[in-house]
């Protein structure tokens, strides 16, 4: 999906910069004596950073050159100086002191030719806006010179609203005193760019983990971390607390999403490509705790997004049923049969396994799921509980919730939702009984080209089971595959009840 999606974006840039004329293009110089050369006349600039930690794509960007790097999300950034290493120096400061400038270019001092004005806007956005060739709003400046980033004014405007604009004026200097701070200002939408001043992109380069303990030192509840480097981390989420917090839902900073910066580590610095802050690649429902993936930089994100779609991450939950659930020979499949079907089956959990293929609002379910244990407790169905072993294979909404209680006829114990009400009213005090306890998924960054060589260097001391506060972490290699597997125990609620193993009956 990715890829078909930054393919059909750059064949619709393509196509908006085909239907301007040939000297607006940055990559086509037109030679014909009507239109003067707008590429020569354009002073068009890349910067980089100063640090070798810092690795910037060389691939060409379609009609900006080999040594000019777009980067166009608010979110991204260069590196840090909050997790080590060397700092960062800034050759040309962006507003505020965080910011850097990335990219900039410079309107002619002759203004730009009036048939190349009046090809790339309408007649009547050209009057609206009273646009000439040697005076434009901040939106059509952007428009003209940066073609290949932005072919909207709402794109434009969105960017000038993010403060990532900014407007020089007058001519420039040179070296690290090229940006005169007095004349360099955040270009608004309503802004004027004239003959001679440069527009410039800039980008925040240093994440604000911290921003958020300036009111509030402690975080606002206890969240876990499994593990964590660079690029991605794995916490423990509690119980009752939601992952992300939506608009008018009321729960302010009592979300994952808002403590992940106190409890996690900023990237060294250099890394490229870190997000502002840390961001949940999935969710689990709020009575649901255990493990969840956080992403720290963009391409772990978007790698990480991607290997959720191709259910290439194996989640394993434990949930208590309500009731003595039954397992017949009609739905029972082998744990290599699940392997072929797409989903993890450990080495050591051999045993058959029951399948539910049951569509959920006309989508495809697939969940397997085992008996371990079971108990006696008053209320529940048939006075008898049991702890199952859960792996779904599809993630569609109360997936496990479901079909536990639709189709094995057996919902979680405290499901409020889903137990059918009478006497399992009285088993809700404690909520219900899911805890997501395994996960196993490649590694985001260590199987990409750039992480191959830093994973060599790093492999010895990763190999092998970790254990860190009563869980667990690991790395495996699987046919030239590195592998990160996670496990925590289940929470203590679970453990209250006398347990018998279901196949001998012992506690």
């Amino acid at each position: 999906t990715a890829f078909t999606v930054q393919h059909s974006l750059d064949f619709l840039c393509g196509l908006r910069r085909a239907h301007r004329p040939a000297s607006v293009r940055h990559d086509v110089i037109n030679s014909n004596a009507n239109f003067s050369s707008f590429s020569a006349r354009i002073s068009v600039r890349s910067l980089t950073f100063p640090t070798s930690r810092i690795k910037m794509s060389a691939e060409k960007s379609d009609g900006v050159g080999e040594d000019c790097h777009d980067i166009d999300d608010a979110d991204v950034l260069g590196g840090d100086d909050g997790g080590g290493g060397d700092e960062l120096v800034f050759q040309h400061p962006g507003i505020p002191k965080e910011y850097a400038i990335i990219q900039y270019r410079t309107m002619p001092e002759t203004g730009f030719v009036e048939q190349e004005l009046n090809a790339a806007f309408k007649r009547n956005d050209i009057e609206r806006l009273k646009l000439t060739p040697d005076d434009v709003t901040t939106t059509a400046a952007l428009l003209m010179l940066f073609p290949e980033q932005y072919q909207s004014h709402t794109r434009a405007r969105k960017d000038c609203r993010k403060r990532k604009i900014l407007i020089h004026r007058g001519s420039l200097g040179s070296g690290d005193s090229m940006f005169a701070r007095d004349r360099l200002v955040v270009g608004r939408v309503i802004d004027r760019v004239k003959s001679g001043d440069t527009v410039c992109i800039q980008q925040r380069m240093q994440p604000n983990y911290d921003e958020c303990k300036l009111h509030d030192k402690e975080p606002p509840f206890q969240l876990p971390v499994v593990f964590e480097d660079d690029h991605f981390a794995v916490v423990n989420k509690p119980e009752g607390v939601v992952v992300f917090s939506h608009k008018n839902g009321g729960y302010g900073r009592m979300s994952v999403k808002a403590c992940l910066p106190w409890v996690l580590s900023p990237p060294r610095a250099g890394t490229v490509a870190v997000i502002r802050r840390p961001h949940p690649v999935h969710r689990i429902d709020r009575g649901t705790s255990g493990l969840l993936v956080i992403a720290k930089t963009k391409p772990a994100m978007t790698q990480l997004a991607m290997d959720f779609k191709d259910r290439k991450v194996m989640k394993t939950y434990t949930a208590v049923l309500s009731g003595d659930i039954k397992a017949p020979d009609a739905s029972s499949i082998s744990a290599s049969a699940a392997k072929q079907l797409g989903v993890s089956i450990e080495n050591g959990a051999l045993s058959e396994w029951q399948l539910i293929d049951e569509e959920l609002e006309g989508q495809t379910a697939v969940t397997i799921w085992r008996p371990l244990k079971q108990a006696q407790l008053e209320h529940a169905r048939n006075n008898t509980i049991t702890m199952v072993e859960l792996k779904p294979k599809t993630g569609r909404y109360h997936q496990l919730r479901r079909h536990m209680a639709s189709v094995s006829g057996c919902p979680l114990l405290g499901d409020k939702t889903y137990d059918g009400g009478g006497p399992a009213k009285h088993l809700r005090e404690n909520g219900f009984y899911l805890c997501s306890n395994r996960v196993s998924l490649p590694h985001p960054y260590f199987n990409s080209i750039g992480g191959k060589q830093e994973w060599m260097n790093v492999r010895a001391s990763l190999l092998g089971d970790h254990i860190k506060d009563g869980s667990k972490y690991s790395f495996t290699e699987v046919d030239g595959l590195i592998l990160f597997h996670a496990e925590i125990g289940v929470p203590p609620k679970f453990s209250e009840f006398s347990w018998k193993n279901c196949k001998n009956g012992e506690e």
